[in-house]
């Protein structure tokens, strides 16, 4: 979920943050201390009044209370004392409390002075009103504050990543095949000019490996063309020789394809390393069956030694754009692995329209994920291979758009599916 966030909305959300708890903070820190102070002034108010009140008592007994919109005066005495006195006040001690009278809050003040005691008491309803607004006007000025940090974090976020916006956009339309470009000197900031002169690094030498790939895949192409036409040059010959009997004209005919098999197999490779798509090795109209019975006569000369009976089911013969070489090295692979790992028994070929099955009677993949084995260098428990043929098939695959799966059998051996159609 973070990797969706833009360095953008991050700045901004924290400015915010940082906002909102600085602003808190600060409006926390009034409130308390705008109510201390007004608890202090109202301790103070009924400090005087009480002074006041108990002074006049001693000049005047029969003088009146203090008794104003906020100001209340009570003399608590068995004798003396003022009428009515409300209950909740005759057994306050001395000091200072809060109460609610008749429905109203106060602070009382409370002195004892021999045989009375005297009260005061403020009325605080009207303090806690104006605490409530200030209370709302401080988280308003929160909100406010956060909001405002939000909108100019996202402002000034936008003014700081600018040039790391501009070199995002600048490397995302390079390509590695491009002649590289210097980027760093169209970046004066310190850090960005760092960033762009390691892309400038980087791109250089992805250029310089590409150019190598490109040129060595060239030579290796143009330098196998020539001993295989001369390999087929020589068979055509020999193939015209009258003297050749029938058993030393079908080793020859096997040269021959072989010969063949290697340059089809050699411009399907080369075309896979460059990654152009088709444009190497253009894919034709091909008949699936003809290939799928090349490769069966292929390594059924190879494994004759074995008791093995390979079998072709054709369900639906298939008439799709493939590359016949590409698809020739995927059969090859699955049918020499399906012939490899199977002692005795049946190794079945099963051809539908868009399908192709390979199916054996061999000890199965010996491994619980068989998606692993697509891997480079990753073999099986009874793999004694390289690891690098099921990773061939796979890359091949995804360069044709097919798909491939390898699953154990219910009954034992092997199942390899060919989906030949994209998408599947």
């Amino acid at each position: 979920m973070a990797a969706s966030w833009t360095l953008r909305n991050r700045v901004a959300i924290t400015l915010a943050l940082f906002g909102a708890v600085v602003s808190l903070a600060l409006a926390t820190t009034i409130y308390f201390a705008s109510h201390d102070l007004e608890a202090r002034l109202i301790d103070d108010t009924l400090t005087a009044e009480l002074d006041d009140y108990v002074a006049r008592r001693q000049r005047n007994p029969l003088s009146l209370p203090e008794h104003t919109a906020t100001i209340r005066a009570y003399v608590v005495a068995a004798q003396g004392g003022t009428r009515p006195i409300p209950d909740e006040i005759k057994t306050l001690a001395p000091g200072r409390h809060n109460l609610v009278v008749d429905g109203i809050s106060y602070r009382a003040a409370v002195r004892k002075v021999r045989d009375q005691r005297f009260v005061v008491l403020y009325d605080t309803s009207a303090l806690h009103q104006r605490e409530t607004s200030f209370l709302i006007l401080l988280s308003g000025s929160v909100l406010i504050v956060t909001l405002i940090s939000a909108l100019a974090g996202r402002w000034l976020a936008a003014l700081i990543i600018a040039p790391v916006t501009e070199l995002a956009r600048r490397v995302a339309q390079l390509h590695p095949e491009d002649e590289p470009t210097t980027l760093a000197r169209e970046f004066p900031w310190v850090e960005i000019h760092q960033l762009a002169g390691d892309f400038d690094t980087y791109l250089r030498r992805l250029h310089d490996f590409i150019e190598r790939e490109r040129l060595f895949t060239g030579d290796v192409s143009h330098e196998l063309r020539t001993p295989i036409a001369v390999i087929n040059g020589a068979t055509e010959l020999m193939m015209l020789d009258t003297t050749l009997d029938d058993k030393n004209r079908n080793r020859v005919a096997r040269i021959s394809r072989a010969a063949i098999e290697m340059g089809e197999i050699s411009a399907a490779l080369l075309a896979l390393a460059r990654e152009q798509g088709d444009a190497g090795s253009p894919s034709t109209e091909c008949d699936v069956l003809p290939v799928v019975k090349e490769v069966i006569e292929r390594y059924r000369d190879l494994f004759r030694h074995k008791p093995v009976t390979l079998v072709l089911d054709v369900g639906a013969p298939s008439h799709i754009q493939v590359d016949h070489a590409i698809l020739s090295m995927v059969l090859g692979n699955l049918l020499r692995n399906a012939l490899s790992f199977t002692e005795r028994g049946e190794v079945r070929i099963r051809l539908d329209a868009d399908n192709i099955r390979v199916e054996d009677s061999g000890p199965g993949l010996g491994t619980e994920n068989p998606t692993e084995l697509f891997q480079p260098y990753v073999r099986g428990s009874r793999s004694r291979g390289a690891g690098l043929g099921l990773s061939l098939v796979w890359r091949l695959c995804e360069h044709e758009g097919w798909r491939i799966i390898l699953e154990n059998r219910p009954d034992g051996g092997t199942l390899a599916q060919l989906s030949l159609t994209s998408g599947n």
